[in-house]
């Protein structure tokens, strides 16, 4: 009797089931995507790179609390999941790992420096994730993968604008490079030996240091030998550029020093070292601060964090990275595939951080500045 009951009741559920009416494609992906659109955020946010990577971690912030404050995207909120990649590739692979195997994001920020974000992208490109840095520029990123993007630009070519200034417009024919083992530091080294050598001048000293190392009197030593005209300097973060900077001066190295936006981009630090600084020319990414949109951006991270923006150009192309990828979901959906076909056709966005255009390579084309430290304030040279 038992058994009869039973099916009974499984043909009448089977009936029922079989005349009601079929759900709705849209009502199937409503309930699908219901609560949050999830990016995640992969930047160092320990260590001496989070001088960059904190601020960055600001300007995403600063972004998404705006959005989601006017609604979010199309009802749903961003929602994003923050990851400390060190500034190394082993922590930006395993940062990616993490977002996209745990996590589930289509889309990635990040990272900060060019070592994490080389780290990530096999995994970001091999699930066809969406990787986009607001700062990383070794030149090996630009064939890193068909998903990977940045807002900041190739070193490529920082690398030709400081080697051409130092020949062309400092007059140097001999020059001394000092650089840190990383990837954005020798991808810059590299670029300006090369281009520097083929403008006709000499490399007389070529010196690489450790990320851990804070004792620089070898490399120092050699280079006060070598005699150059112009030092050119590449370290990774602003604290151990500083350090640098003070071994120079004190084994009474007087030559021109040449380096690059990491310790003219941190302000604070430029004011805090005056004297140490006073005369260093550096090489940096073109910021206008006068814009609209840039100056009301400064604004507003000024109001969050009390504080003016360090490295306002990457700052501001975070808290940009965020609208881009936001404008995109809104008209493609969370779809990582429609959002880099987005990307690829992003041409005179009016940004934060200025006009973003983003090549065939996923490169953003952007003009840089020379810029010397006097008393303290940056002075634009050209």
């Amino acid at each position: 009797m038992k058994n009869s009951i039973l099916t009974f009741l499984t043909i009448l559920v089977i009936f029922m089931a079989a005349c009601a009416p079929p759900q709705k494609v849209e009502e199937k992906e409503l309930a699908k995507f219901q609560g949050s659109y999830k990016i995640g955020v992969m930047l160092p946010l320990t260590g001496d790179a989070a001088a960059v990577g904190l601020p960055e971690q600001r300007g995403v912030k600063i972004a998404i609390d705006e959005m989601n404050a006017k609604g979010g995207i199309n009802g749903r909120k961003l929602e994003a999941i923050y990851e400390d990649s060190k500034c190394n590739p082993k922590d930006g692979n395993a940062a990616a790992q993490k977002l996209v195997n745990i996590d589930k994001v289509k889309v990635i920020i990040g990272g900060t420096c060019s070592g994490e974000t080389l780290g990530a992208s096999p995994i970001t490109e091999a699930n066809k994730v969406i990787l986009i840095s607001p700062s990383a520029t070794s030149p090996d990123i630009t064939k890193s993968g068909d998903f990977v993007f940045r807002l900041a630009p190739s070193d490529a070519y920082a690398g030709v604008v400081a080697s051409d200034y130092a020949f062309k417009e400092l007059n140097a024919k001999k020059a001394a490079v000092v650089s840190e083992s990383t990837d954005y530091a020798q991808g810059l080294r590299r670029v300006f030996k090369e281009n520097f050598a083929k403008l006709g001048g000499e490399i007389v000293a070529d010196e690489v240091y450790n990320t851990e190392d804070t004792d620089f009197r070898t490399q120092v030593t050699k280079v006060k030998a070598a005699n150059p005209d112009v030092v050119y300097f590449v370290p990774q973060s602003p604290a151990k550029g500083i350090l640098l900077v003070k071994q120079l001066k004190e084994a009474g190295v007087r030559q021109q020093l040449l380096t690059a936006e990491v310790i003219i981009g941190e302000r604070n630090l430029i004011k805090e070292n005056a004297a140490d600084v006073e005369g260093l020319i550096g090489v940096e990414p073109k910021f206008d601060d006068k814009m609209a949109k840039s100056s009301s951006f400064l604004a507003k991270y000024r109001q969050a964090a009390k504080e003016e923006a360090q490295f306002p150009f990457h700052t501001a192309a975070a808290y940009d990275i965020v609208y881009l990828l936001a404008d995109a979901i809104g008209k493609f959906g969370y779809d990582s595939e429609k959002i880099r076909d987005y990307l690829y056709s992003v041409k005179d966005y009016e940004g934060a951080a200025g006009k973003v255009t983003i090549d065939e390579n996923g490169d953003s084309i952007v003009e840089y500045l020379i810029k010397q430290v006097k008393t303290g304030e940056l002075l634009i040279l050209k």
